[in-house]
């Protein structure tokens, strides 16, 4: 009698590791959820737009310099936490109240986007942005 001896192999055949691995790969692109930044959201002027004069008591001006100090003008130095109440007041003072953001073009960016950050939690709706003419 003969007897049938099994040899293992020590290695493991890897042509259907391709076909997996583009499966796993088509499965988590499909199922993974991108985050989408949102932004700041703006309505911009379009070409019907007209220019508009307002009185001088209905607009706030706050200035953004290249050394990150921020100016309300007619206030005086103020830093962007006190901005949110501040601006809350004026707002209840004035509801037409348009607020005009100034920025230095040696600004940083960054005080910009806090200035409008906290604009938004002070409800202000009406907003213009302007650059400073540097001299």
């Amino acid at each position: 009698m003969i007897k049938k001896t099994s040899k293992v192999s020590s290695e493991f055949s890897t042509a259907s590791m391709s076909d997996i691995n583009f499966l796993l790969l088509i499965f988590f692109l499909v199922s993974t959820m991108f985050a989408v930044e949102k932004g700041l959201p703006m309505a911009l002027p379009g070409q019907q737009s007209k220019s508009v004069k307002l009185k001088r008591d209905n607009v706030l001006t706050i200035q953004a310099f290249a050394n990150g100090s921020i100016v309300i003008k007619g206030t005086g130095p103020v830093g962007v936490r006190d901005l949110q109440q501040i601006i809350e007041n004026k707002l209840l003072a004035n509801p037409k109240l348009v607020v005009v953001i100034e920025t230095h073009p040696q600004a940083d960016y960054g005080v910009m986007i806090d200035i409008l950050d906290e604009l938004r939690l002070a409800h202000a709706d009406r907003i213009s942005l302007r650059t400073m003419k540097s001299s």
